[in-house]
């Protein structure tokens, strides 16, 4: 690394660690439903899982197709996203409107049905909120014309909280990261060579082992923040309009999980990523013993 960070790009780095490091969804849903719902996630039924599947699945494929032409990155954004210095303290803030209103629309649909709600709205609102990762992807200079790009705004929905480790100091978003890369490297080499239609069909016919293993993977985190969703919809008389405050939560927690995985990427772009990972280690570990 040939330069010093910025203050403010420290401050960023002690930002995303202290949020990707604790499961800060459970409080967000808390707050909103006013009752913990940490014990009562175990109890979610399988339907949810099956729900986290399809979801997933669906958003794979607009991960590598409509994700291509909406979001596109040009050359001269990219060089502009890697300006050395530059204070990003407030990008990956701005969240389309669009995608807010619609995400918690059909929260609300889901919070007045129930479990049946959350099999029709899941897959809608993982897709809208999938758009919103992508623009903030590439407001941090993402290429979105890169399959493996792409794929990283899927792998945002497996960030964000605590990973079963023996060793209680290490990074649980550093740790899943890693745990993604080689299968995120070998799923973005498929998704390049196929069309959105023939990738639906290898995923349904379980023809591409490697994007079946990205999703398994993906699914095994998105599952707890499903289930803690799901539990909070679930409390007596969650309504229609409780049910738009849980989804409006869960968008904010993932564009808030997107912003800082993809400011991350940016840091490590520029500082390189050992120097990166290593600041990112060193304040997890002091948040960590500060506990």
């Amino acid at each position: 690394m040939t330069r010093e960070l910025t203050s403010q790009e420290r401050q960023f780095l002690t930002e995303a660690a202290r949020y990707l490091e604790r499961p800060s969804l459970l409080a967000k849903l808390a707050n909103v439903v006013g009752k913990p719902v940490e014990l009562l996630a175990q109890f979610a039924p399988d339907t949810v899982h099956q729900a986290v599947q399809t979801a997933l699945e669906r958003a794979m494929t607009l991960a590598a197709a409509t994700l291509r032409s909406d979001a596109a990155t040009t050359d001269a954004q990219v060089i502009e996203a890697e300006v050395v210095g530059e204070d990003f303290s407030k990008w990956g803030r701005r969240t389309g409107f669009l995608h807010s209103l619609f995400v918690i629309t059909s929260g609300a649909g889901g919070g007045a049905l129930g479990l049946p709600g959350l099999a029709i709205e899941l897959p809608v609102t993982t897709a809208l909120m999938l758009r919103s990762i992508a623009s903030i992807a590439r407001e941090f200079g993402e290429r979105l014309d890169d399959p493996a790009a792409r794929l990283e705004c899927l792998t945002v929905f497996s960030y964000g909280g605590p990973t079963p480790s023996d060793d209680a100091m290490e990074s649980s978003y550093l740790t899943t990261r890693i745990g993604l890369q080689e299968t995120v490297s070998h799923a973005a080499s498929v998704v390049a060579k196929v069309s959105a239609d023939e990738l639906a069909a290898m995923i349904r016919n379980g023809t591409a082992p490697r994007l079946v293993q990205l999703l398994a993977k993906v699914a095994s985190r998105f599952n707890i923040a499903v289930s803690e969703k799901f539990v909070a919809q679930s409390i007596p008389l969650i309504g229609a309009v409780t049910g738009a405050a849980i989804n409006a939560a869960f968008l904010d927690h993932f564009n808030r999980v997107a912003r800082y995985h993809f400011g991350i990427r940016r840091l490590e772009r520029i500082y390189g990523a050992d120097a990166i990972q290593g600041m990112y280690r060193t304040e997890a570990r002091r948040l960590a013993v500060a506990e």
